[in-house]
């Protein structure tokens, strides 16, 4: 968005805010451009989508009541229609202490997480780069079928403005790829999927997705039905991931607060194993959450959650900060236009003081290894039960043995991350969560019966 641009909005809301007798307010302005591509069977084009979008989004501040309302019309009038409809939403809310974020320099540089090169890429090399995957990804004859070789980007710029100074401005890329791969044995079919996220296009690597996937179906044929019992188990970088994407909710002042939190009446005190950290890092290379301010202009910043397995803070946007008698962490975001921000983390990083100087699979030489997780949203984030289906494989004698199917991991949370024993050295980013492969003592997994 251009300064002339940007300008005349703060000039219309510096009057309206004057002529309503506000006591302040906030304005969001986002233009987003998303590129979506896929190829077929024949290599041809499946699906080519460009959309763009441009909305302003206003808080309100007035008799003590908080006001919002948003719009994706950017004229002079529509932008006072949406500000008279963000005061009016307030008058039916109750008083509430807040006050907008002050001007404070950011630590991370605007633009920081935006590829210049993104708008001389030319469309021919995305689509020949998701030929190459689709290519790469038929590593076997086992292989029957790549679905979807996708690509995707998206280029956002946002403003942020607001009555106690701040005007801030900053332009992000995500880029993505991903596909899935059948396999198929006799009359046994199994289908796997992968994907990478980068903020540089360069960074995306497709030959590496394409074998994972492709990997990972091969070992999903055949298989045999562990019996019920307590494993030393592998978790995967992804399978680690998506446990971690659970837990990271539990760290948000908002749940804290309605006791909706595992970690509600842990702040201080020792939970995970000492060798443990974990850090919410908005300045973390190619994660999606990376940014250089909060959703309410608040400068972000690296903080340590968990720190030698110490719940050491929660995560605070403005609001909750206020309520609660803390200082926000930086960490409000805005999941869209058409909603206020909420608390939520940026990105979330796993990292231990006992990690394996080889590779995890060479140390780990007797058990199954989780590669996928069914039902994840079944975890109940107050007790930390979870009863989950998933699939895997063996290793006997640090090699490749057989698939394990029909299996389901259960447990607690607490009881999943304190008995981490062993991390590999092989972080892996899935979108804003950045993880190493695990090795969990004494994990119940039911199969067959005994």
């Amino acid at each position: 968005m251009k300064n002339d641009e940007i300008n005349r909005i703060a000039d219309k809301i510096r009057n309206l805010a004057k002529e309503y007798n506000t006591e302040g307010y906030e304005v969001f302005v986002s233009e987003t451009k998303k590129l979506s591509l896929s190829v077929n069977d024949t290599r041809g084009i499946e699906k080519l989508q460009a959309d763009e979008e441009t909305g302003i989004a206003i808080r309100t501040l007035k008799d003590q009541r908080m006001g919002f309302s948003f719009n994706f019309n950017m004229s002079e009038l529509a932008i006072e229609e949406t500000f008279k409809r963000a005061l009016d939403s307030g008058m039916v809310l109750d008083k509430q202490e807040f006050s907008f974020a002050g001007n404070k320099p950011d630590r991370i540089p605007s633009e920081q997480f935006y590829d210049t090169h993104v708008e001389t890429i030319p469309e021919s090399q995305k689509l020949e780069m998701l030929r190459k995957m689709a290519d790469a990804a038929r590593i076997d004859k086992r292989i029957v079928k790549v679905e979807r070789p996708s690509y995707e980007e998206v280029v956002s710029s946002l403003v942020i403005l607001n009555s106690e100074g701040v005007s801030k401005k900053s332009r992000t890329t995500r880029f993505s790829i991903s596909l899935s791969a059948l396999a198929r044995e006799g009359e046994e079919s199994q289908m796997s999927w992968d994907f990478q996220g980068a903020n540089t296009f360069s960074h995306l690597a497709p030959e590496r997705v394409a074998r994972s996937c492709s990997q990972q179906a091969l070992r999903t044929l055949g298989g045999i039905q562990l019996m019920t019992g307590f494993y030393d188990t592998m978790l995967t970088q992804l399978v680690a991931s998506q446990f971690l994407s659970v837990l990271a909710g539990s760290f948000k002042a908002d749940a804290v607060y309605k006791h909706t939190s595992m970690l509600a009446d842990k702040l201080h005190r020792q939970v995970f194993p000492e060798h443990i950290s974990i850090f919410d890092d908005p300045g973390l290379s190619d994660g999606f959450g990376s940014v250089p301010f909060d959703a309410e202009g608040v400068p972000a910043f690296k903080k340590a959650v968990v720190e030698k397995g110490v719940v050491n803070s929660f995560l605070y946007d403005r609001h909750y900060a206020m309520l609660m008698k803390e200082k926000t962490t930086g960490n409000a975001v805005r999941h869209s236009i058409t909603q206020p921000p909420a608390t939520g983390i940026t990105n979330f990083a796993l990292s231990s003081e006992r990690a394996s100087e080889k590779d995890l699979k060479h140390t780990f030489s007797d058990g199954p290894v989780i590669t996928e997780l069914m039902g994840l949203h079944t975890v109940n984030p107050v007790t930390g039960e979870f009863s989950l289906g998933a699939r895997g494989y063996m290793i006997k004698s640090g090699e490749f043995s057989s698939p394990c199917k029909g299996i389901t991991v259960s447990g607690n949370l607490f009881d999943l991350f304190n008995n981490i024993y062993l991390t590999g050295k092989d972080h892996m980013l899935y979108g804003n969560i950045l993880t190493p492969s695990l090795i969990i003592k004494a994990l119940k997994i039911s199969g067959a019966a005994g």
